[in-house]
């Protein structure tokens, strides 16, 4: 995409995310990015850590960019909206990280607007994020060839129906899985382990665990049973998780996820 110029409307961390990802991959340039926002010490943060440049407002970073991300949250979107009216879309492409808003928000309001949702997640600053994609009707073939060009820098892009965004927006957030290995620190810490020990241990048990999983081609639940040996401590510990509702808490957590990114887009609070 060297060469496209891109725009940030929102200064925030989907935002640098962004940024970071697509100049360290060199999917684009610096010199390609301008940011705009009303938070003015944070794009001069963004502008002096990355060589980008600020725009004075919305409508200038849309008028000199040929793909234009709207990086804010939900509650933002519509004065975002307001300010591209007056913006000549029809050769631009527009994406949305906002979360639950969609797209038919945007193509009801602006007119001859291309548009796509996305949704990254922190993963993507170094490549591995699982990024759902969806776009309008509007947007032609080789524009989607162009989008996903840019996107592919992020991790693995999946194309998906909109009505799925919101599940994943719920599932690959790392923040609960990262809750999780924290909570095996912990209990390390718990049985006698000082904490740094206690970090690397955990640490290579994720890394082994996940290597495995992605060369074996095994089914994870087959997986599971493997690592089981008849009353063993590992059966112990899933007789424990098991009594504790582990996976009950653990599915009511990710719907009640799903269920709070409906309401973001239906603009409930």
């Amino acid at each position: 995409m060297v060469g496209q110029k891109i725009a940030f409307i929102g200064s925030g961390h989907i935002a640098e995310i962004l940024i970071s990802r697509f100049i360290s991959s060199k999917t684009a340039d610096s010199s390609s990015i301008v940011v705009s926002g009303p938070n003015i010490s944070r794009i001069a943060d963004l502008k002096l850590k990355y060589g980008i440049s600020a725009a004075s407002d919305n409508i200038d970073a849309a008028h000199m960019s040929d793909i234009i991300f709207v990086c804010v949250l939900p509650g933002v979107v519509p004065a975002v909206i307001n300010d591209l009216k007056s913006v000549n879309m029809g050769s631009k492409i527009l994406i949305s990280t906002a979360a639950g808003i969609p797209l038919s928000l945007y193509e009801s309001s602006i007119d001859n607007v291309k548009a796509a949702r996305i949704l990254p997640n922190p993963p993507s600053r170094v490549g591995e994020g699982a990024v759902p994609l969806t776009f309008s009707s509007s947007v032609l073939p080789e524009e989607k060839a162009e989008v996903l060009a840019l996107i592919d820098a992020l991790g693995r892009c999946f194309s998906v129906t909109e009505d799925k965004i919101d599940i994943f927006t719920s599932i690959v957030s790392p923040a609960p899985l990262l809750y999780y290995f924290d909570s095996m620190i912990d209990s390390a810490v718990l049985c006698g382990m000082d904490y740094p020990a206690s970090v690397e241990m955990v640490f290579q048990t994720i890394k082994g665990c996940l290597k495995m999983w992605e060369e074996s081609g095994t089914d994870i639940k087959e997986l599971i049973t493997q690592a089981c040996t008849p009353a063993g401590t590992s059966v112990e510990s899933l007789r424990v998780m098991d009594r504790m509702c582990f996976r009950s808490a653990v599915k009511e957590s990710y719907y009640a996820a799903w269920q709070r990114s409906k309401k973001l887009g239906s603009g409930e609070k």
